[in-house]
């Protein structure tokens, strides 16, 4: 009669047995010869254990290739991003500014909400959000035509401090802004009209973050990319898109995890907790509790926070926003002390769940450097590269500017205040942020 071929899961937990026994024989060994004592028989004893282990892990691994070779029925197509400037024929129309015109914040709103490039970013609340959290000055200049229909808009911020100076972004803090008009007439107004504004407030420039390359004219930098994954209707069919590795990891993750909540404000001290912990670990100025908890009072059901928890303490944390057909990721940390576990690969499987669960059709991993091992990170859930082109209104003869942790002058800085308390760093590192863009 021929043997049954073990499960996965008897499989893995043979694995896990010999993987134990080995550990244990290994230090015996060691134990052995500090006294020099005759291990002969625990190496080979030894010796057999690694060989089934290898043999194991090879049935192992095949098993779950010949398994995802089968149930991989969906797999992730690149994503279409949509152009900033649309191709609607043109009409006579004005540009104006929303806080001259507070009325038509709803037509505004609507507006935003139809185009197929805006961002959450993009709505009047969240110029108003950073106004109220952060004191900076915004503009939102929106094209009006003939009709009264809103043809295009753009949220302006201006930041100024003596430390880093006077200027302008589309939006800071945020991965997303810069222009949505109907058509390049629009466009082009409404940058216009914003460079009016930084030549009478004496800003530096403007930075316009976009997802396109429409405005080539402009001084531009694209170093930096975001990852767009889109998404199953089904968590199992993204479940077997995945890489044998991956769903490995996300497994073992699991394991470690003793629980991972999703809500709201009620999770913001946990989520702070880690956030603020990690920002310190990589050199950089935390946000302040209050900028988060404002930012969810202003978005409503529109953001999510989830933490991860290890032996029931919170490990990991993540903010969700939700707009349109996209979930976005714009913060996201893990103790280093932790990252060994997996917990990272669970609490990001959790959030991919949600997002197809929630009826979202992409997921977005959020921004960092093309060579950065986040960028792998992200790749690896089968995530497609979008660059990012951020746009800059310069003085005639003026420079791009160098406020990113990339530039060498910042390298010390970023080296002493990794050095520095937590508590210290959450009280110094909303000063500075805030004015950082």
């Amino acid at each position: 009669m021929q043997e049954a071929t073990p499960t996965e899961t008897e499989l893995r937990e043979r694995v896990e047995a010999l993987k134990a026994a080995k550990g244990r024989l290994s230090r015996r060994v060691g134990e052995a010869r500090k006294i020099d004592e005759d291990c002969a028989p625990l190496i080979s004893e030894l010796q057999v254990i690694s060989a089934e282990l290898k043999n194991l892990q090879k049935a192992l691994k095949k098993q779950l290739n010949e398994t995802a070779a089968i149930t991989q029925t969906w797999q992730p197509e690149k994503p279409f991003i949509p152009g900033a400037v649309l191709e609607q024929p043109e009409s006579p129309f004005q540009i104006a500014v929303l806080s001259e015109h507070p009325n038509a914040r709803g037509i505004v709103q609507e507006y935003v909400h139809r185009h197929p490039a805006a961002s959450l970013w993009h709505t009047p609340e969240i110029p108003e959000f950073i106004t109220e959290t952060c004191r900076h000055r915004c503009q939102y200049f929106y094209a009006l035509d003939h009709e009264g229909q809103i043809r295009g808009a753009l949220p302006v911020v201006q930041q100024k401090s003596r430390l880093f100076g006077n200027f302008m972004v589309s939006l800071p803090y945020f991965n997303y802004g810069g222009v949505l008009a109907d058509n390049r007439a629009f466009a082009q107004a409404l940058i216009d009209r914003a460079d009016q504004w930084r030549k009478e407030c004496g800003a530096a420039h403007i930075e316009l973050r976009h997802t396109s390359d429409e405005f080539s004219e402009l001084p531009k930098r694209t170093e930096k990319i975001t990852w767009w994954l889109p998404l199953p209707k089904d968590p199992t069919e993204l479940w077997n898109s995945f890489q044998p590795k991956v769903r490995a990891q996300v497994r073992r993750g699991e394991r470690e995890v003793s629980g991972i909540d999703v809500g709201g404000v009620e999770l913001l001290d946990d989520f702070y907790r880690v956030f603020a912990r990690n920002m310190r670990d990589l050199g950089t100025p935390v946000y302040g509790k209050g900028f988060f908890a404002n930012l969810l009072k202003k978005l409503g059901n529109n953001a999510t926070l989830v933490v991860a928890r290890i032996q029931g303490k919170p490990a990991g944390c993540a903010f969700l926003i939700g707009f349109g057909k996209r979930m976005e990721i714009p913060w996201a940390s893990t103790l280093r002390e932790h990252n060994h576990t997996g917990i990272n690969m669970a609490m990001y499987w959790k959030v991919l769940q949600l997002a197809v669960e929630q009826g979202f059709e992409l997921f977005d991993f959020g921004r960092c450097s093309r060579d950065a091992g986040t960028a792998r990170f992200k790749q690896q859930w089968g995530a497609f590269p979008v660059p990012l082109y951020w746009h800059y209104c310069l003085p005639e003869g003026g420079e791009l500017p160098g406020l990113n942790p990339d530039n060498p002058k910042f390298r010390l800085l970023i080296a002493v205040w990794k050095r520095l308390p937590v508590w210290f760093t959450r009280i110094m590192g909303p000063m500075i942020v805030r004015n950082l863009p």
